[in-house]
């Protein structure tokens, strides 16, 4: 099931500018929103703008150092989907598990404002998933794994994935981290953990609109 290939590595002038470009457009949004009433007012079309801007980077950064392939962008092989499906099973099995046992773990779930509307979930389901993937899996654990490993790449990046999310090392988004980056890792193909990602965010996104969690 797990993909045979490994993975190649990528030049460091990719991981660099992919980083710095992330870094700057995130640092600028956040000083806006938090200086700008104009930006604050118009939150949710900010940080789409910023995730849309974002997106368009990558992509050429991807193109000009010809990585789809080593990025594992390409078309995702039989043992890739099957990652995929065994995982998704998997998640889904354990949610169903803990939310039977504990269903006050999900109270938590709640969206902010702008999250709302189909320009929220757009946001939510496709644009965060497609930009997180490559900044978190394909950039910083890829950076990390060709220099420490698997387990160190896997739990540093997923760290990471976690504070940016809430500011604080343990939360929901470690788990998720440690789950998208393993399934990249097995599978060798971005496009499950894109889609393991898709899965979530519209899972939290149904179990906070119909307030399932509750």
């Amino acid at each position: 099931m797990l993909a045979k290939h490994k993975f190649a590595d990528l030049p460091f002038a990719f991981l660099r500018a992919g980083l710095f470009v992330y870094i700057i457009l995130e640092l600028l949004v956040a000083l806006g929103i938090t200086y700008i009433p104009q930006f604050k007012h118009a939150e949710q079309t900010v940080i789409i703008a910023l995730r849309l801007l974002e997106l368009v980077a990558f992509i050429g950064l991807i193109y000009h150092y010809k990585l789809v392939q080593s990025l594992g962008l390409h078309r995702p092989s039989r043992d890739a989907i099957q990652v995929f499906v065994w995982v998704s099973v998997v998640c889904v099995g354990s949610f169903f598990v803990l939310y039977g046992l504990y269903p006050a773990v999900f109270a938590y779930i709640v969206l902010p404002a702008w999250l709302s509307g189909v320009s929220g979930l757009l946001l939510m389901v496709l644009l965060a998933p497609l930009v997180e993937e490559l900044i978190f899996r394909g950039v910083l654990f890829r950076m990390l794994r060709e220099q420490w490993g698997i387990a160190v790449s896997v739990a540093v990046s997923a760290a990471f994935f976690s504070l940016v999310h809430h500011g604080l090392l343990v939360s929901p988004q470690l788990v998720g981290g440690v789950i998208f980056a393993l399934a990249y890792e097995w599978s060798k193909s971005l496009w499950v953990s894109i889609g393991l990602h898709i899965g979530a965010n519209s899972a939290v996104y149904l179990l906070s609109v119909l307030d399932f969690a509750k």
